[in-house]
């Protein structure tokens, strides 16, 4: 390990690990073990329980942070899509599709939602910006979906949170996710 890593809490119950002190960005590898014991205690006197299991990442560099969500309720499965990371409740840049009764969206669903976004110019090059790599960021949509309707009524939610859409030609990269399975 040669760059600055993530640190982050694993955990079943606690869904917004950043709010417990769970999640350490920029860490150097020499100082993981230091800095896993300084969480250990942040999440214990956050939540009054010991934390006892860790992920240690690559740290992803650059790109648009987004969210890709699934939510199932009496009225179907919705897909949403919008701005991520630590902004997701701060701008609600969202946008929403249901998926069909049969499989998951189509690549042309998943641009029109790309294109919905507020800050889609973002992902465009606004002001000189390099243009986000949007054919990766689809077929991930695409891919997303398909999986929420092979699931089924099994996965009751689920979100990748933030999704790293990188420039043109290096693809997306998942950081952090949470699916909820159903009875």
């Amino acid at each position: 390990m040669g760059g600055q890593v993530v640190l982050k809490l694993l955990s079943s119950t606690i869904t917004h690990k950043s709010d417990v002190g769970g999640v350490a960005v920029g860490v150097a590898p020499a100082e993981i073990g230091t800095r896993l014991e300084r969480m250990r205690e942040d999440v214990q006197r956050h939540t009054g329980h010991a934390a006892e299991r860790f992920l240690v990442q690559e740290m992803v560099n650059g790109g648009v942070e987004l969210i890709l969500g699934m939510h199932r309720d009496a009225l179907g499965t919705a897909i949403l899509l919008g701005m991520g990371g630590v902004t997701a409740e701060l701008f609600q840049d969202t946008t929403m599709r249901l998926l069909p009764a049969t499989g998951g969206l189509t690549r042309g669903e998943a641009l029109a939602m790309i294109r919905d976004l507020k800050t889609w110019p973002l992902l465009d090059g606004f002001r000189g910006r390099p243009k986000a790599d949007v054919a990766a960021l689809a077929d991930a949509i695409v891919a997303f979906s398909a999986m929420a309707a092979a699931m089924g009524t099994r996965l009751a939610e689920a979100e990748i949170n933030p999704i790293f859409v990188l420039p043109a030609g290096q693809g997306v990269r998942a950081a952090d996710g949470v699916a909820v399975i159903g009875q």
